[in-house]
């Protein structure tokens, strides 16, 4: 599971993507084909700290991906102002 601007596009959806070949190639391209309820083996998550160091500064990841020059250090999506799942 990841964050992703196509949850804007496509709400209550989850998006996932991940597994590489060797050659750098994903074996799951980023899709939101899922709803948001839907649960299956493929859906892992890896839960992570709210906060990122950038040049030395300590920032929430939401910060992070809505800049509009440092959100290229976690995404190739440009800003991102959603950068949650909502809680159920």
């Amino acid at each position: 599971m990841v964050i992703s601007k196509l949850l804007t596009e496509r709400p209550n959806r989850v998006a996932i993507y991940g597994w590489h070949y060797p050659s750098g190639a994903p074996i799951q391209p980023l899709t939101t084909v899922h709803v948001d309820w839907y649960v299956d083996y493929s859906h892992g998550a890896r839960p992570i700290g709210r906060t990122i160091r950038v040049n030395g500064r300590e920032m929430l990841y939401d910060e992070v991906l809505r800049d509009p020059k440092l959100n290229q250090l976690l995404s190739d999506e440009g800003p991102i102002e959603k950068a949650r799942y909502a809680r159920q």
